[in-house]
């Protein structure tokens, strides 16, 4: 779905200035907090920081009860969403805030690697399953076991195929840390 062509949607990489906050309003719920972003720069074989960008971020729904529950001061997250900046002004103080209304929040896989909790909330309430325990061999079979070989073709192809356990480097992708992180 496209945005309406008054909004402006914006992506923000950048770190929680604070645990997200869950507040009530109008009857939904709404999780809130500040997103820091800096600027830096490569020269040499030194990042350079230049500035810190603000922005209020919120949540609304659902949406904002999976942010309060995942996110914590200093997460490292990418922001999608719909930019608002209003002026404001508080007795002789005047400033311009920048809001973000997010649609889309994640960590970024840039710093490393993360895993997602896949278990719903159906799941957490049922009891683990048990191992069914399956009878003794009787003494016969183990005769006629050593006979035959412990693997076949037919059981390769009903074995799942082997998994990648480690992470390589490939020259053309980016490295899996930085010396210094960007933020």
């Amino acid at each position: 779905m496209l945005a309406p062509m008054n909004e402006d949607v914006i992506t923000v990489v950048g770190r929680l200035g604070g645990d997200p906050t869950l507040k009530s309003v109008r009857g939904d719920r709404v999780a809130e907090f500040r997103l820091a972003s800096k600027a830096r720069r490569k020269v040499d074989e030194t990042w350079i920081d230049t500035h810190t960008n603000w922005f209020s971020v919120e949540a609304w729904g659902d949406f904002a009860a999976h942010v309060t529950a995942s996110l914590r001061r200093g997460d490292l997250v990418v922001v999608v969403g719909k930019l608002k900046i209003e002026d404001w002004e508080s007795g002789e103080r005047r400033g311009t805030s920048v809001k973000i209304r997010a649609d889309h929040i994640g960590p970024t896989l840039r710093t490393g690697a993360v895993t997602k909790d896949r278990r719903s909330a159906a799941a957490e309430e049922r009891p683990a399953p048990q191992p069914e325990h399956e009878p003794a061999e009787p003494a016969w079979a183990a005769s006629t076991a050593a006979a035959e070989p412990a693997w076949t073709a037919a059981t390769a192809a009903a074995e799942p195929a082997p998994v990648l356990q480690g992470a390589t480097h490939e020259t053309w992708s980016a490295p899996l840390a930085e010396p210094d992180p960007p933020f």
